[in-house]
């Protein structure tokens, strides 16, 4: 499936200098949508999901075919933060002070609901919550700030053991830390009989981005992952041409991850879903992969369908030579 929409109005930023690929890229971390256990008698009439650069939106309306109510319980994963992977990374958190780190908000028939949080800490398979808790070490590695200050606070000797124990880089206050957090999200939730239940969502994405040059766009790797046509590629061509990096000859690309496929979790189809992919401005050129396409809008995008089965999670790609309109800092 294939679809991409360009354009090539010039937009100006400050750039960092250096290779594509090089250690200023950061790697995206996907989340998607509510999951719950599979009940035969929930189904999604309906879902429109909201893509943009910094918030993600998703308005689904369920409904319960049973004679009575049923109450579930309803989750929202947020991505795992591997330190081990990512210390050296320039990723950053959208809310880097919280363990809701993507600033996740949910209501129920327009109210606001108060869901749990549940965290927990790993080295490979091995948990690590109760160790790094009893030491006031926050269970995310990647809340550097945070993290740094409570192993300010240990003496060496316990910044040893945890260094020995493979939690941390060194045994410094200023070490990356090496394990694996996971998180979700849960509340318990009622589907009355007989009438739509509307459950909502938001946060901000955790994006990857990267510089990026017209041979690395032409590959058929990168290609067939966001199917970048030859209009997207002559719209990535423009854009490095009038790039603060024209020189280097590269642009800067974000990817903007949703796992889609977790909807699966629903009784039988989703009656109705509805995609609004937002650039975030006219200049910029965004590519996913989807077929049927429509301009909606100066920045928007959308694509439909009916009785839809989820069977390939999505990967926006937006290109700009504007750092501030793609987040990065």
């Amino acid at each position: 499936m294939r679809a991409a929409l360009a354009a090539a109005m010039v937009a100006t930023s400050l750039w960092p200098s250096g290779p594509a690929r090089a250690n200023d890229s950061a790697a995206a971390l996907e989340a998607g949508g509510l999951v719950l256990v599979r009940d035969p008698d929930i189904a999604l009439a309906s879902e429109d999901l909201r893509i943009g650069l910094d918030r993600i939106a998703v308005d689904y309306v369920f409904r319960n075919r049973a004679s009575a109510p049923k109450t579930l319980r309803v989750a929202f994963p947020l991505p795992a933060i591997d330190g081990a992977q990512l210390s050296m990374s320039a990723l950053n958190l959208p809310y880097e002070d919280r363990a809701n780190f993507v600033g996740f908000t949910a209501t129920v028939d327009g109210a606001p609901v108060t869901p749990l949080l549940e965290e927990r800490a790993y080295l490979g398979t091995r948990e690590v919550t109760d160790l790094l808790r009893g030491h006031g070490v926050p269970l995310n590695p990647l809340r550097r700030r945070d993290v740094e200050a409570a192993l300010k606070r240990l003496s060496p000797a316990v910044l040893g053991e945890l260094e020995k124990a493979g939690l941390l880089s060194e045994a410094k206050a200023d070490a990356d830390g090496q394990w694996r957090s996971e998180a979700k999200f849960h509340w318990e939730q009622t589907f009355p009989a007989g009438r739509d239940l509307r459950v909502s969502h938001a946060y901000a994405p955790v994006k990857g981005n990267h510089l990026l040059s017209i041979q690395e766009a032409a590959t058929p790797a990168y290609r067939a992952q966001y199917c970048l046509d030859d209009a997207g590629l002559a719209g990535i061509r423009r854009l490095i041409a009038a790039s603060p990096q024209k020189e280097h000859g590269l642009t800067r690309a974000v990817e903007v991850p949703y796992i889609v496929t977790t909807a699966r979790n629903w009784a039988g189809r989703i009656g109705r879903f509805t995609l609004t992919v937002d650039k975030g401005s006219p200049g910029a050129l965004v590519s996913f992969c989807r077929t049927g396409v429509r301009k909606t809008g100066p920045t928007t995008f959308v694509w439909e369908a009916k009785d839809y089965v989820p069977d390939k999670d999505l990967m926006i790609l937006i290109v700009s030579n504007d750092d501030a309109l793609l987040g990065i800092r």
